[in-house]
Order: C-alpha cells, then sequence, then structure tokens
C-alpha cells in the first residue's frame, strides 16, 4: 500500500511542479489539501537527500597486506599511508577533506 501512495505521489508531486500552478489553486483542481501536498513534498525531499548521501567508491586491492604494513587509500590524485597506531578521527578529516575535490 505504502508503495503505491508514493508511486502515486511521486507522479503527483511532478503534474504539480509541471503545472506552475500555486499549491493552493492546484490543490483545489485536484481535490487535494495543501497539508496533503506539502507532506509528501517534504517526504520526497528527504527520500531525495538520503539518496545522495550515500556514495559508493571504488575500491582496488593491489596486494593482501600483512598486519604489520600500512595500508595506502587512494582518493582521487592524493594517496594516503595508513599504518598501524593511526589516529582515525585524522584519518576521516582527511578524506572528507579531499572528498569534494574529487
Amino acid at each position: 500500500m505504502e508503495m503505491n501512495l508514493q508511486a502515486l505521489w511521486a507522479e503527483r508531486i511532478q503534474a504539480y511542479r509541471a503545472s506552475g500552478q500555486t499549491m493552493k489553486a492546484w490543490c483545489a483542481e485536484q481535490n487535494l489539501t495543501v497539508h496533503q501536498l506539502k507532506y509528501w513534498l517534504y517526504k520526497a525531499q528527504r527520500q531525495d537527500q538520503a539518496a545522495s548521501a550515500t556514495t559508493f567508491r571504488p575500491v582496488t586491492v593491489t596486494h593482501q597486506a600483512a598486519a604489520t604494513e600500512s595500508l595506502q587509500i587512494q582518493v582521487g590524485v592524493a594517496r594516503i599511508d595508513v599504518r598501524s597506531g593511526f589516529e582515525p578521527g585524522l584519518l576521516r578529516d582527511v578524506v572528507a577533506a579531499l572528498a569534494p575535490l574529487c
């Protein structure tokens, strides 16, 4: 049932946006309330944000590392060597700073 409602409202939202009408005028023509439209617009926006927030990056393993070796991480053209005892917070900050540049 929920999936059918989402599909129905995805079509309605597309029709609303294409109409060029105000929310009030479009809802009156469709026999819907402005509250319903706002709710589904909000819900669609949240789903879009969640979908765009998840990003997967390809990983290539060049060889199996022993426990005492370092790990190389490449983000774009930047290469980072990570050795045992590294500080996870620092690595997270460095990768976050490089990600928008790639």
